[in-house]
């Protein structure tokens, strides 16, 4: 079975200096796959481009009934598609099976494409399993759980969904099967939980695995750890999952057999959670366990917008857990989402004063993004502020600050409360204002990794022209964003100007 992780939309020169992780659940796919004897290529097109040729090459590694399967989140469901076009193209009698949180969400679009057969559904470990023995074997796959297909007249079939699979059953992440490009890859990415009690609205996350919160293990988490610190050398290790803490008595063993193992004394770690999950005790159990580093999603700087989203916490909450953190000695970064539903100028405004307040040492100002499967995305659907282009081509939370600044496409959503050129100005000058102050760009420019191991750049990078060139380009664009700037407010006051003498 070949396994393709499909191409997101050109994300900018900014992605050059953010570390690459290995798509994770495709790896685990092909990892529970392998763990069961079957044969298994994945194809990763950040590294291989998927073309006619290629996929040649690739099906000589396979035996017949070609089975290809694709995941896709929703930006990058175009490129799932013409993939899905080329493989079809070229083996007429294959099976095509799409997943992930697009298809998942949307089966129906996705099975209009006459060159995709099913659709799996939801977390897809299991199902994917079933469906290789069932296609392998040229038995009846039609009554599996867990998917969508067309069935002989064309008709779009629905099956019911499948359980989510025994997390003690999925074998630690194949990392071997990522080693051949680790030049390419920072391997360092665990994801040792899945899903999220809490109910956010702009959060796509609830369409694979509802509000059911797993964890892994904690001794399959160190095998893991031990693999990248021991064997890999990585000295920073991030962990991915949605709220890391979600489970305290998880946290503090895991953190136990870290001291156990003498990890801390080797690598340093990362990770995302809430500010009403947090203690005073297990932030410092933490701290000193080799956990230096808190994402925290603040979204908002309102309490009344705070409400909207239903994020189950308070501004008051978040500034009482981050000055905490501080002083507990961690670098905190903070997320925030602007121009949600019916939020002000002067509310998004409030978010920069929190950042610069609170003194965090990364921020993101990331654009509301309407992801399907969301009550957001249904809250733009009902104000008639939803606005797709393309092939969901414009579905990027981070499009204002990576796109080109002279060539831009149009938001997916935009409150009623403003325009879509003001929306930009002030996520593009938020961005741009907080991470370009000097002791932010001092800081990132002479280390390696910045506070959070978000930022990265090459090793002794000064002295190879290539990424002296890549740097400057990077530079340069965003020195065209504040030109860009310059230019609509000039615009602007040139607007009004003219508006009064009328």
């Amino acid at each position: 079975m070949l396994l393709i992780n499909p191409k997101v939309q050109k994300l900018g020169k900014f992605f050059r200096y953010v570390p690459m992780s290995p798509p994770i659940g495709l790896g685990n796919l092909a990892g529970y796959l392998q763990s069961k004897n079957k044969n298994v290529v994945l194809v990763d097109e950040n590294i291989t481009p998927i073309t006619s040729e290629s996929v040649t090459q690739l099906a000589e590694k396979l035996t017949k009934p070609y089975i290809f399967g694709i995941t896709s989140v929703t930006g990058g469901i175009k490129r799932a598609h013409e993939i899905s076009d080329i493989l079809k193209t070229k083996y007429p009698d294959s099976k095509v099976i799409l997943g992930g949180i697009h298809p998942t969400v949307l089966p129906d679009e996705t099975l209009q494409n006459p060159n995709v057969d099913i659709v799996v559904k939801g977390e897809g470990e299991e199902t994917l399993l079933s469906l290789y023995e069932t296609i392998k074997n040229n038995t009846d796959y039609t009554k599996l759980d867990g998917i969508s297909y067309k069935d002989s007249s064309g008709t779009i079939v629905h099956n019911p969904a499948a359980k989510l699979p025994d997390i003690n059953t999925i074998p630690k992440f194949p990392y071997h099967l990522f080693e051949e490009h680790k030049e390419r890859y920072n391997l360092g990415f665990i994801a040792s939980s899945r899903g999220c009690p809490f109910n956010c609205i702009f959060c796509s996350q609830r369409s694979i695995s509802g509000r059911k919160y797993r964890f892994m293990p904690p001794e399959k988490v160190i095998e893991m750890m031990d693999l990248l610190i021991n064997k890999y050398g990585h000295k920073f290790i991030t962990f991915v999952d949605d709220d890391f803490i979600v489970n305290k008595e998880r946290t503090k063993i895991l953190c136990r057999l870290i001291q156990e193992n003498k990890f801390h004394e080797k690598a340093c770690f990362d990770f995302q959670t809430r500010s009403d999950t947090v203690t005073e005790e297990i932030l410092i159990l933490m701290k000193s366990s080799g956990f230096r580093a808190i994402d925290y999603g603040i979204e908002t700087a309102s309490e009344r917008v705070m409400k909207i989203i239903n994020k189950g916490e308070t501004v008051e909450e978040i500034i009482k857990a981050v000055k905490m953190t501080k002083s507990l000695g961690f670098h905190v970064s903070g997320t925030f989402i602007i121009g949600l539903p019916t939020e002000t100028k002067k509310e998004r405004w409030q978010s920069y004063k929190l950042a610069k307040e609170l003194d965090l040492d990364y921020v993101r100002f990331n654009n509301a993004t309407p992801y399907p499967g969301t009550e957001l995305y249904e809250m733009a659907k009902k104000e008639n502020r939803l606005n797709i282009v393309g092939k969901w081509e414009n579905l990027n939370a981070c499009a204002t600050l990576v796109e080109n600044p002279f060539v831009r496409t149009s938001l997916a959503y935009v409150p009623l409360t403003t325009t879509e050129k003001e929306l930009r100005a002030d996520i593009l000058k938020m961005n741009l204002f907080f991470s370009l102050r000097p002791k932010r760009v001092i800081q990132l420019v002479l280390r390696r990794v910045g506070p959070v191991g978000w930022f990265s750049l090459p090793k002794r990078w000064y002295l190879n022209p290539k990424e002296i060139y890549h740097f400057t380009v990077f530079v340069l664009t965003v020195f065209l964003s504040f030109v860009k700037i310059f230019i609509d407010f000039s615009t602007d006051k040139e607007d009004i100007k003219s508006n009064e003498e009328k």
